[in-house]
């Protein structure tokens, strides 16, 4: 550690510093007690072999009788190591419920890591669909040693982009296909292929989608390219009307339900790329006078509480939340550690399906 970074670190320390005498002492203290360096402090701390043992003892000495302890954030802001991570979310809508169940497992999947490996979590938002470089600027403005980025809506190209920042980054619930990004996620095309397979088992041949976002969410992408590829392995058409794009939204999905069902030759069941728009589909289903599980069979993906809830009940794909984000979390730290020689690490965690009243019987 040079002069100049030793002075900064001195000064944070007595800007971070709790109240106290003990926490209020800084390494220029340690040093004018001991008639050393703060250089000589400083290597001290940190085990340095070129310090005599006679200078070592004097200052451990001084640092026992003034009970001096570094402030590990103030070195951290010197050394560019703060013990921090960063989570980052985005969602597509202005508003976001932290109370929401997929929120809550991800976020108590990484604090458990985090708490194992002694590092502190800061939490980053955004909401929207924003350009790149306001995505960049907030991502990046906090001194974290590491970043877990959660679904970002960004293309792909963007994504990439991120990855040369110095600051190792791991994607949570987003899949690439450059293999130099790490990245967790769940199997979203095998996942789509399980839905469609129990439709077209319950005898449905008019299925149809309604897709998120695919240009800016790859798991839009994604799961409309399962349903596409699930539906060629089967043998059955998919009318371009057949595929309408939503937004993730309750209100998306029963917009796009509604220009399904005025249809000439409307589809028997639907897939819909997220439960919330699932749930809005529902709805607009009722308000037809129509029945979900009779008239229509309808399917989702996230298995999110009210998918369950009276008056719904809703198949679904249930993804793994806390297993994703715990396993993201040790790739990240791993990655911190070994940023030298470190292998990219792609995984992608099973979904099952649910199976509930709405897909109904054969048709």
């Amino acid at each position: 550690m040079n002069e100049s970074a030793l002075k900064a670190y001195s000064s944070q320390e007595k800007f971070l510093g709790l109240k106290g005498a003990a926490l209020s002492i800084t390494i220029y203290d340690v040093a004018a007690k001991a008639g050393v360096s703060i250089s000589t402090v400083s290597r001290v701390l940190n085990n340095n072999p070129n310090v005599l043992e006679e200078t070592r003892f004097k200052v451990l000495e001084v640092i026992k009788e003034m009970k001096f302890k570094p402030n590990p954030i103030a070195r951290g802001l010197v050394v560019k190591q703060t013990n921090i991570i960063e989570v980052f979310f985005s969602w597509a809508g202005k508003q976001f419920n932290i109370q929401s169940d997929w929120y809550t497992k991800l976020l108590n999947g990484i604090n458990e890591v985090v708490e194992e490996k002694q590092y502190g979590l800061l939490i980053n938002t955004i909401a929207g669909v924003f350009a790149p470089q306001v995505v960049y600027r907030k991502v990046f403005q906090n001194a974290v040693d590491g970043v877990l980025m959660v679904s970002p809506y960004l293309e792909e190209k963007d994504v990439i982009q991120m990855m040369d920042h110095r600051i190792p980054i791991v994607l949570i619930g987003y899949r690439t296909d450059d293999p130099g990004i790490d990245f967790v996620d769940s199997d979203n095309i095998q996942a789509v292929g399980q839905v469609v397979d129990h439709l077209v088992k319950l005898g449905h041949k008019k299925i149809a989608c309604i897709s998120g976002p695919a240009e800016i969410s790859r798991n839009a992408a994604d799961r409309l390219l399962g349903f596409k590829q699930a539906m060629q392995k089967h043998g059955l058409p998919v009318p371009e009307e057949y595929i309408v794009e939503g937004n993730f939204l309750k209100e998306a999905g029963g917009e796009a339900m509604k220009k399904l069902l005025f249809l000439p030759g409307r589809p028997t069941a639907v897939f819909a790329a997220n439960d919330l728009m699932a749930l809005g589909a529902w709805d607009a289903v009722e308000e037809k006078g129509l029945s979900v599980g009779t008239d229509m069979a309808l399917a989702g993906f996230d298995d999110i509480p009210e998918a369950c809830t009276p008056p719904y009940s809703l198949t679904t794909i249930q993804q793994d939340y806390q297993l994703i984000s715990k396993e993201a979390t040790k790739v990240l730290i791993e990655k911190i550690h070994h940023s030298d020689d470190w292998k990219p690490r792609q995984v992608l965690i099973p979904t099952q399906l649910i199976v509930r009243q709405s897909s109904g019987s054969k048709k």
